[in-house]
């Protein structure tokens, strides 16, 4: 589980692409029913191509990419193919170039590297010949991550409909659904005074952050999601009887709006 700075992506001026400008703001929109897509590439022999540059020098370790039909597709930095990111955590490949990526969800981690630019060129789709499409690509760097994982009952994700009721006349129901929002509470016990002072630091932060429980290269779910940490910080409860034991708390997210 593991806690985000902001994406880095947050305005169409850093956004560079080949193809359908129109829709490039989507690439940072968490709602994923919007898409960046490209028009007019529904091709094997075009490539795609997603730049994103950067005001000052910055470092990345994370990069996620939701609903995307990639197959043949390279990741890389600084305006050169040869710069692929290493990565720490590997499926399919060790780097971030992928001849036949069968996956929609991508959360890599990477060794960290100072960038001015990432790019994403995409060559082939996994159906063939078709427009290529990301739903949502986050570039950030590590907060901090949990050193133990809560148990089954102790970790309680939802998706929350934000909905419009109305009773109808003869007694039926309909539902205007707004934006659905993940909602998230975390119970931990018997974590060091050092994850606490961690979790401590992302508690007292003063903008959204950006978090991802179970993020992997191959068969990832595609939770990620902004959040604020809502409530008190209770980590200062011990654990047990014994002050070495560890200390116990919550944690409640919520979903930021899109």
């Amino acid at each position: 589980m593991e806690f985000l700075y902001r994406n880095y992506i947050n305005t169409t001026t850093q956004i560079a692409v080949n193809s359908n400008t129109g829709t490039s703001a989507n690439l940072f929109n968490t709602d994923k029913f919007f898409q960046y897509y490209t028009d007019g590439l529904a091709s094997d022999l075009t490539s795609s191509s997603i730049t994103i540059s950067f005001d000052s020098t910055t470092l990345v370790s994370r990069i996620g990419i939701l609903d995307t039909n990639a197959k043949e597709m390279r990741i890389f930095y600084n305006g050169s193919t040869a710069n692929t990111f290493s990565l720490t955590t590997t499926g399919s490949t060790s780097t971030s170039y992928w001849t036949g990526n069968a996956e929609s969800n991508l959360y890599l981690r990477t060794s960290p590297v100072y960038v001015t630019s990432v790019s994403i060129d995409i060559k082939t789709t996994q159906t063939a010949d078709q427009e290529k499409h990301i739903a949502l690509l986050v570039v950030s760097d590590l907060y901090t991550s949990l050193t133990q994982i809560p148990n089954a009952s102790g970790y309680d994700p939802k998706i929350i409909p934000k909905q419009v009721v109305h009773t109808l006349s003869d007694g039926g129901t309909r539902i205007h659904n707004v934006r659905k929002k993940w909602d998230v509470s975390i119970k931990l016990d018997y974590i060091s005074e050092t994850q606490r002072d961690n979790l401590k630091d992302i508690y007292e932060l003063t903008v959204p952050f950006v978090f991802c429980p179970f993020g992997t290269t191959t068969s990832w779910d595609g939770i990620l999601f902004e959040s604020v940490w809502t409530g008190a910080f209770d980590f200062f409860q011990y654990s047990d009887n014994a002050a070495v034991s560890g200390f116990s708390g919550g944690i409640k997210l919520k979903e930021t709006p899109s």
